[in-house]
């Protein structure tokens, strides 16, 4: 919560795996989702 009591949501950018789920599922559309390193998206070596 905010100092005022308000509510908040904070996403830890260390554990994002760039499903953009946060983005879909956000009720109030206040989430803009960018792609992240330069427009490459993620670096999955294994996938």
């Amino acid at each position: 919560k905010n100092d005022d009591g308000s509510e908040r949501l904070v996403i830890n950018a260390q554990n994002c795996v760039h499903c953009k789920t946060c983005d879909i599922k956000d009720p109030t559309q206040n989430i803009v989702w960018v792609t992240p390193e330069g427009g490459g998206g993620p670096n999955y070596p294994n996938m």
